[in-house]
């Protein structure tokens, strides 16, 4: 059975998926084998790709699907073990419970594409705000960046270009700071 809930996380909130072990086992024994479970999960609830990373207690990324662009969140195990790395042994020790937790991060690398959106106000696409090649999205209770271009449309509203990434290994550190950065008003 999976119990759901935020919770706070690093920069912001995040995503708590409790999954009760029955019998209790290993986390790394439980991960090689519901890891596949868990993304098809994660992936149906979000509209997402998976991108598995496997460096415990990370297990990977979602590319979630948001307008054509994706929003970048890590998918690690947050309890009853977390970053920043945790000892190898913790992973083999039984446990009764384990919980991933879902968070954004800034997107990792370059865009490997971008495609075009044409609308008429950027408030109709959702609760988003554009601010320094960024289009900040409020999605389902949480704050994410994707990397955007915008432009007057000569026919009336705006031209929104919004990155596409692929599957690239990151620092989950760095990427917390990096988000935290962009979500941050700049001081005048």
């Amino acid at each position: 059975m999976t119990r759901v809930g935020y919770v706070r996380g690093l920069a912001q909130r995040r995503v708590k998926y409790r999954f009760d072990l029955e019998p209790p086992r290993p986390i790394a024994r439980w991960v090689a084998e519901e890891l596949g479970n868990v993304a098809t999960l994660l992936e149906e609830e979000w509209e997402a790709v998976f991108c598995p990373i496997m460096q415990l207690p990370s297990l990977g990324s979602l590319l979630i699907e948001w307008n054509g662009g994706h929003l970048v969140a890590d998918v690690s195990i947050c309890a009853p073990v977390s970053h920043p790395g945790a000892p190898h042994l913790s992973f083999e020790i039984p446990v009764d419970r384990v919980d991933i937790c879902v968070e954004p991060i800034a997107p990792p690398g370059t865009a490997a594409k971008y495609i075009t959106l044409h609308t008429p106000t950027v408030k109709s696409l959702g609760r988003v705000t554009l601010r320094g090649g960024y289009a900040i999205v409020k999605y389902r209770g949480l704050l994410f960046a994707v990397e955007a271009r915008w432009r007057g449309d000569p026919r009336g509203g705006i031209t929104l270009e919004l990155a596409r990434y692929r599957c690239e290994p990151y620092n989950l550190g760095e990427a917390v700071r990096k988000l935290k950065s962009i979500l941050e008003p700049r001081r005048m």
